[in-house]
């Protein structure tokens, strides 16, 4: 039974799938702040420079804000950015599974009541980002990379939204590396964990944040900074330091979800398998992913056959949209049975 499953997943990782289908076109908005001293400006712009790169690699529209001359703009009071972030975000389409992307790279403040990506001229608070994302239902990947990050977890989290940030609290004021370490990792083939041939938004995330990390132990400094990921909608965040690899090796307590699931199925430089995915498999996708999620949260319940064989209905039923002719519709996945009698011995 156990090797009926790997026999799934290995066909679902070759990926056999119509030559017709659309290529995945992300929306990518790279925001960069105001960086304060030229140190900054330099980093800022290179890892802007390194998210034009992924995005045509991704075949993604890339727009970058911040970068533009602003000589005869008043430096404190010009709304110019903000408003091409606000106008940018009011024109995004919501009827598509297709994710938007929104980086920022910059400085963050937080005066214990907001906190706010520090934009030339006028910033933007996380209560106003909150508002002007709420009408956007489409998959959202949210990266702020600044100081004082953490509090946009709590304002913008919600479900089919991965949030991450550079701190893990808004009291983590000084300047944050995680963002020009994500824009390394995102398109990095040794970023690419679990070798399917591209790097997830959670791949991405925990080498990046492992890269921040080993910069303080290499120059014998204190960390300032502790990444955090949000993909579950209930606005907690886990740290990064609860990995060990893809792997969750800490649990928060109370029977909390953990983050992770859904970072581990967004990229933004896709295999060619993913490309052909339609909007349809992608949903189904997800489904069967909450199924599975569902079954291992029975699974000390249950007999270990019955259990691997309620696995391989589901593994059978996601390959199909990797294994298919390209006429053929994805099957209808099965429902988890009811649990059955415990086994004297849980499953390993």
């Amino acid at each position: 039974m156990k090797f009926a499953v790997i026999v799934c997943c290995a066909l679902m990782l070759l990926g056999i799938v119509p030559a017709t289908a659309a290529p995945v076109t992300n929306e990518v908005c790279v925001v960069v702040g105001s960086p304060g001293e030229d140190e900054y400006a330099a980093g800022f712009a290179k890892a802007a420079k390194t998210w034009q790169d992924n995005c045509a690699a991704a075949n993604a529209n890339c727009t970058v804000i911040g970068l533009d001359d602003q000589k005869d703009a008043d430096p404190e009071k010009n709304s110019l950015d903000r408003d091409k972030l606000h106008d940018w975000i009011a024109k995004l389409a919501s009827d598509t599974s297709v994710p938007v992307w929104i980086i920022y790279l910059g400085h963050g403040t937080f005066d214990g009541k907001d906190a706010r990506m520090n934009l030339r001229g006028v910033d933007v608070s996380a209560a106003e980002m909150a508002t002007w994302l709420k009408p956007v239902t489409r998959p959202l990947v949210f990266v702020d990379g600044g100081s004082a990050s953490a509090p946009f977890i709590n304002a913008l989290s919600a479900p089919n939204r991965i949030i991450i940030t550079a701190t893990q609290s808004g009291q983590e004021v000084n300047y944050a590396r995680l963002g020009e370490k994500f824009a390394e990792a995102i398109n990095d083939p040794t970023a690419d964990i679990d070798q399917d041939g591209q790097v997830s938004v959670l791949e991405a995330f925990v080498v990046a944040a492992k890269r921040a990390q080993d910069f303080y132990t290499e120059n014998d400094r204190m960390a300032t900074e502790h990444a955090l990921i949000d993909d579950n909608g209930d606005k907690r965040g886990t740290p990064a330091s609860w990995f060990e690899g893809l792997r969750l090796v800490r649990r928060p307590q109370n029977n909390v979800k953990p983050d992770g699931d859904f970072a581990r199925l967004v990229s933004l430089v896709s295999s060619p398998a993913e490309q052909a995915l339609t909007d349809k498999d992608r949903q189904f996708r997800v489904d069967c992913e909450k199924e599975i999620e569902m079954l291992r949260a029975q699974k000390s319940t249950m007999r270990e056959d019955d259990y691997y064989a309620q696995l391989e209905q589901i593994l059978r039923a996601l390959s199909s949209i990797y294994v298919k002719p390209a006429t053929a519709a994805p099957v209808a996945s099965p429902a988890p049975a009811a649990p059955s009698t415990p086994a004297s011995t849980a499953a390993p």
